[in-house]
């Protein structure tokens, strides 16, 4: 009986470092989900930009101005549209380690749950036994009184 109560004592504190895991692995994926969507925000934001009207430009150095800002703009779009694969396979990473770990959490708290129910069907089973001890004794004392 000793020997399950550390046993559930271990398991506790596994359950408690899987559900830590869990939970930080939950912020981290929030914490990514946000990202991508700035990504996403920067990308329509910087889009709008190039796609203004077109302006009557008769000065060439206005032209050329203009032409470079919009090439200048779709680098750093191109650069986000990188920056957006790689945060979605990060968080892909990352949600996959989460479903894991989760799983893992899940399994250490259906053992502990089973290792406690056990421990106290055999708790249980030793107070009968006292108590049928103690039954047993009154039934002899009145055996022998009588």
């Amino acid at each position: 009986m000793i020997r399950k109560k550390k046993m559930i004592g271990t398991l506790s504190q596994l359950h408690t470092l899987r559900e830590r895991k869990v939970t930080d692995l939950s912020g981290q994926l929030a914490q990514q989900k946000q990202l991508v969507q700035r990504y996403h925000e920067n990308i329509e934001s910087l889009s709008q930009l190039t796609a203004g009207e077109a302006v009557d430009v008769r000065n060439a150095v206005h032209l050329v101005n203009r032409a470079t800002y919009k090439a200048h703009i779709q680098r750093v779009i191109d650069w986000q549209n990188q920056a957006v694969v790689i945060a979605e396979k990060q968080q892909e990473t990352i949600q996959g380690e989460l479903i894991t770990h989760a799983c893992q959490e899940k399994t250490v708290a259906l053992m502990r749950s089973q290792q406690q129910q056990e421990l106290a069907l055999a708790q249980a089973r030793e107070q009968q036994k006292l108590t049928d001890a103690q039954a047993m004794q009154c039934w002899v004392r009145n055996r022998r009184m009588a």
